[in-house]
């Protein structure tokens, strides 16, 4: 039995897609893989990532980078933009300007995610 996606999906999809662009970027910005001997693969075995101060913004964006998202259902993108306000509420920007963008982000997000409910 084949299943059609219906285009409203596919603009969601779409929409949720470009939402989780920002998060990665923020999180990619503020992640230092210099000495990462893993090449910014998280790891959930090796106690070197689960320790690493780095830990879950670098799981984060393992599970979410973009060729993952683009082959993602809208239900595993909803997901990522969930954890992604999680994380990023959870930490300080060291900048207000970043603060502010990352509010309005957060808001934007928030409205996605209460329109999917």
């Amino acid at each position: 039995m084949t299943i059609e996606t219906s285009s409203k999906t596919r603009t969601l999809r779409a929409y949720a897609s470009d939402l989780l662009q920002y998060p990665r970027w923020i999180i990619e910005r503020e992640v230092d893989f210099t000495d990462c001997r893993h090449g910014a693969h998280y790891n959930a075995f090796l106690s070197e990532c689960v320790e690493c101060k780095f830990g879950s913004a670098c799981r984060w964006l393992d599970l979410h980078r973009t060729p993952k998202t683009d082959d993602a259902s809208l239900v595993e993108l909803v997901q990522a933009i969930e954890s992604a306000c999680e994380y990023l509420q959870s930490t300080k920007r060291s900048r207000e300007a970043d603060d502010a963008e990352l509010q309005e982000w957060i808001r934007e997000a928030h409205r996605f995610l209460s329109a999917r409910r």
